[in-house]
């Protein structure tokens, strides 16, 4: 207090402020390093008070402290992170801070630093998940997969605050997707089973800061002060979280799904029953947890037969009151005492009960050549079971149909004619109906009196049971929503009739399978018959609700059949419920024969959608619409819907195209790689070889080898020949030898010269250079006068068997005037001036260092942080100095290839919600005067004008004309 009366905590503030813009921005001087830590260290001192944390923010030592982020120094970073985690305990403080631009440098340090800094960063990220802002920020920031990498750690309290960092970000609709989609679910479940080794530490934050202030902070050690005992509560405490991460996840139906596909139910239930051996108010808070993830599990309907065989009567009961989706823990208590209250004789069923939910147990069943892993439901003519082939691994649907059914027949005779049928329009389906919406059927065959059809698995949840999710969390399905699945199933509708003839016959929301981005596909063909031409179909099948009036009346009917059932699944996807139901079947035939239902609820869907209900709901089969008049009617959603799939169509073939080329650039590099390995090793076994030659040699070889080298390295001008014609026929045998001629020479001299040349389009587009071509007709010159103004003086080493002729050292004396001074014998005309490629290269790189050195922006800085993905790929583990070389080459040239790999996709997205969707070109806060493609990603031409525009706004020039 003394010290903030005083103005004491403003002064530091100022005093941090200014030693951390130097150590920032001219470098890590030790005295900056040890000023900075003992700051931080007070600070964390004053916040850990919950009474002087705001006089910390209103001193403005949280922004320092966030710049501070960027520190290079362990124990500075060190110790922004545990002054600002103890900031961040209030929710005044943590607003302030979230305000900063923090989170992307979070998770910078969550994907690259070390485990105590992750664990750290960890910490502080749960704090702030609490703001909205935050929550948005790691989404666009493309946080998940981040976040879910860590889920591999081993380190206890690192797990902890990463799972709670997730339950909190998965409130969203679409971060709760994404986590599904990069394999989250699977992840949680698995730290759920235990089957891992965790290590953990008792240091909390003071501990840490004291020990970062004193310089030992590495010296902390991990599970080894840790009592087994203390370990393991850290595990429930673990556990429990990655409940509530599941209970948050699940609230998506698809997600929901998954996670009883994945033996979820059985993980899960497994943490209800009691532990004596554990701390009994840890391991009862986890009962509550896992009590309440099983039972929003429970509030999907499919679910529900599984959980009716966990527990006793009275528990169920106790289960079911509790409600649908309540967040509240305390509300779990109670089953939880009950629970713990049993005889041991009846957690032992229990106990056994659960154990028979385990997908993962050896199968207990076979029919025929298929194990049966699950049942996935039951219908009125059978059930539909999940099995593996006996000599295979993957997962199919087998429904089997009781014929003993009155509707196949009352005896033998007519059950067989049934199955007969039944075969052959599953035979036709099978071999005429390939379309994405359309399950495949693979086998038919009969095993005691029962018909199995053996066909696709889809990954998914029918249509029905999406309307009871929704109507117990009153909700309702988006208009948007609402047409995608029209659509798809008016697509079906036309695939099966115009074309193949074939009606359905049994169209309703339980066989209409969402999967993954509601991708509708319809499944149980076991009714469908193909139609002859001009002919009327007559037999009574179907589900009554979604039958027609023709079916009804036992009239004739065809294809409009579908059109109506089609029209009762449009009609329920807007209001939740079937448009004509009664209890009374003679009531219920007679709405559907009259059309007589509930109108749509008003102010929640365009009159497209009513008027759609309508016409397909005519109860007059004449004036009904066929699927094409239906498909009319909708066209311009149609067209929008066509519209947005060709968009998604070029955007994939774009990105198979840029693999493609990828793939080939790396498979021919990798070819020149072993070619250019070949080649060396090559010559470095003959240079071996030839070494062993001459060492055996007499000693007159080395006298003539100091000869020549004192020959060589004489003046051309003054160069006679002391030989006779023997070794001027030896230079002849040399330059007429295959393995040495003029050619091999230029190539050696030249290639790497090309190499050097190569860094503009214009050189790079041309064979051969002027420079080149005028050195080289120099030496052939050169070498075409050796039997008249000069003489050859070479001799010919034989120092052992194989060995052959070397040049000699007027060959020698050639190529050195060649390369060193036939340059001067250059036509003036023919000289150009070229910059130096190794300079234009440091002088792109200097720019982009320059950039990613400069002090850390509070706010956000669109064109920086490209700038820093861009060079964070550059010098990447999957990078190399030919990469380097060729990446900056481009860069120079200003090329409109796109930037591999495509790092902007979340910037981009970033950019159309600072521009409210409108597009991409910026002139405004974010600071892009460029206009981006969302999809393309970022050309180098357009990173060339980026890094310029942030050089001119750092006075990058003037600085360096000043020079």
């Amino acid at each position: 207090e003394t010290l903030h009366s005083l103005g004491g905590i403003e002064n530091l503030a100022q005093y941090m402020e200014i030693v951390a813009n130097e150590y920032l921005g001219y470098g890590e001087e030790q005295h900056s390093v040890d000023k900075l830590v003992n700051m931080t260290y007070i600070f964390q001192k004053l916040a850990a008070v919950k009474d002087q944390r705001e006089w910390v923010t209103t001193s403005g030592a949280h922004k320092i402290l966030v710049n501070l982020l960027g520190a290079r120094d362990t124990n500075v970073l060190l110790g922004a992170l545990l002054a600002l985690a103890s900031l961040a305990e209030s929710p005044e403080c943590r607003e302030k801070i979230s305000e900063l631009n923090i989170v992307e440098n979070l998770l910078m340090i969550l994907h690259d630093y070390d485990l105590l800094s992750k664990r750290l960063t960890a910490e502080l990220l749960r704090l702030l998940c609490a703001e909205p802002q935050v929550k948005e920020q790691v989404k666009l920031y493309e946080g998940i997969p981040v976040l879910l990498s860590l889920l591999h750690s081993d380190h206890l309290k690192l797990l902890w605050s990463v799972v709670w960092i997730l339950v909190q970000v998965c409130e969203d609709p679409e971060t709760s997707v994404e986590i599904r989609i990069w394999g989250g679910i699977k992840q949680i479940l698995h730290i759920l089973q235990g089957d891992r080794n965790f290590v953990s530490d008792r240091s909390s934050i003071g501990s840490l800061s004291s020990a970062n202030a004193a310089g030992r902070i590495q010296q902390l050690h991990l599970s080894e002060d840790l009592s087994p005992r203390e370990i393991q509560e850290n595990i429930v405490s673990l556990q429990a979280a990655c409940c509530a991460a599941l209970t948050e996840l699940v609230l998506n139906d698809t997600n929901a799904h998954q996670v009883v596909q994945e033996n979820g139910v059985y993980i899960i239930a497994k943490l209800i029953l009691p532990n004596k051996q554990k701390n009994a108010a840890k391991t009862t808070l986890l009962q509550c947890y896992a009590f309440r993830a099983l039972r929003f599990l429970f509030s999907m309907e499919r679910n529900r037969p599984l959980f009716k065989r966990l527990f006793p009567t009275d528990l169920f009961e106790i289960f079911i009151d509790i409600g649908h989706y309540v967040r509240d823990i305390s509300a779990y208590e109670e089953l939880v005492s009950k629970l713990n209250l049993l005889v041991e004789d009846e957690l032992k069923q229990i106990a056994e009960n659960i154990g028979s939910i385990n997908q993962n147990k050896a199968p207990s069943k076979y029919i025929g050549n298929y194990a049966i892993l699950d049942r996935l439901g039951s219908g009125a003519f059978g059930c539909v079971y999940k099995v593996r082939k006996r000599s295979g691994q993957n997962l199919l649907a087998m429904k089997e149909v009781n014929l003993h059914n009155p509707a196949f027949g009352k005896d033998k005779k007519d059950r067989d004619s049934s199955v007969k049928n039944i075969v052959s329009e599953l035979t036709i389906i099978k071999e005429q109906l390939y379309h994405p919406n359309i399950v495949r059927y693979y086998k038919t065959f009969l095993e005691n009196d029962r018909l199995y059809i053996v066909m696709e698995l889809i990954e998914g949840a029918p249509l029905g049971e999406h309307f009871s999710s929704l109507k117990e969390k009153q909700h309702h399905f988006t208009e948007e929503r609402l047409w995608k699945i029209f659509i798809q199933v008016s697509f079906f509708l036309h695939s099966i009739f115009p074309y193949k003839r074939i009606v359905h016959r049994d169209l309703t929301p339980n066989n209409i399978m969402l999967g993954d981005k509601d991708k509708v596909t319809v499944t149980d063909f076991g009714l469908a018959k193909q139609k002859q031409e001009n002919s009327k179909l007559t037999s009574v099948v179907g589900t009554i609700l979604y039958s027609c009036p023709e079916v009804l009346k036992s009239e004739p009917y065809g294809e409009k059949a579908d059109v109506w059932a089609a029209g009762c699944i449009l009609y329920q996807m807007a209001s939740l419920n079937p448009p004509f139901y009664s209890t009374n079947m003679l009531s219920l035939a007679t709405k559907i024969v009259e059309a007589v239902y509930e109108p749509v609820p008003e102010g929640i869907y365009s009159e497209k959608v009513t008027d759609t209900i309508s016409r397909c709901l005519t109860p007059d089969a004449e004036a009904r619409p066929d699927i094409v008049e239906v498909s009319s009617m909708i066209s311009d959603i149609m067209m929008k819907y066509l519209d947005n799939l060709s968009t998604s169509q070029l955007a994939l073939e774009k990105k198979l195209d840029r693999e493609r080329r990828r793939t080939q650039r790396y498979f021919m590099e990798a070819n020149r790689n072993a070619v250019t390995c070949h080649h060396e090793l090559a010559l470095l076994s003959q240079e071996t070889f030839e070494k062993a030659s001459l060492s055996s040699s007499s000693s007159g070889a080395a006298s003539l080898r100091s000869e020549l080298s004192e020959s060589a390295d004489l003046p051309p001008e003054g160069f006679q020949a002391p030989y006779g014609k023997d070794e001027d026929r030896a230079c002849d045998e040399i330059l007429s030898d295959d393995n040495f001629n003029l050619e091999s020479i230029e190539k050696d001299i030249y290639s790497e010269l090309d190499d050097e040349l190569d860094i503009s389009g214009n050189s790079s587009s041309s064979s051969s250079s002027p420079l080149k071509e005028s050195t080289f007709s120099i030496l052939k010159r050169s070498f075409s006068a050796s039997g008249g103004e000069r003489q050859s003086q070479t001799r010919d080493f034989t120092g052992g068997i194989g060995s052959r002729p070397r040049p000699g050292p007027q060959l020698s004396t050639f190529l050195w005037q060649a390369t060193a001074s036939a340059g001067i014998a250059v036509s003036q005309r023919k000289v150009r001036q070229i910059s130096d490629p190794i300079q234009q290269i440091l002088i792109q790189l200097h720019k982009i260092i320059y950039i990613t050195q400069l002090p850390p922006a509070l706010h956000h800085n669109l064109k920086r942080r490209i700038i820093e993905r861009f060079k964070k790929s550059l010098f990447s583990q999957q990078s190399n100095p030919c990469n380097l070389k060729s990446e900056i080459k481009k860069l120079s040239q200003g090329s409109p290839e796109p930037i591999e790999p495509n790092f902007f996709t979340a910037d981009c997205h970033l950019l159309h919600h600072s521009s409210g969707g409108n597009g991409l070109s910026l002139n405004d806060p974010t600071g892009l005067s460029t206009s981006f493609d969302m999809e393309e990603g970022i050309t180098y031409e357009q990173m060339q004008t980026v890094i310029e525009e942030v050089l001119e706004e750092s006075g990058y020039y003037n600085f360096t004309s000043n020079r």
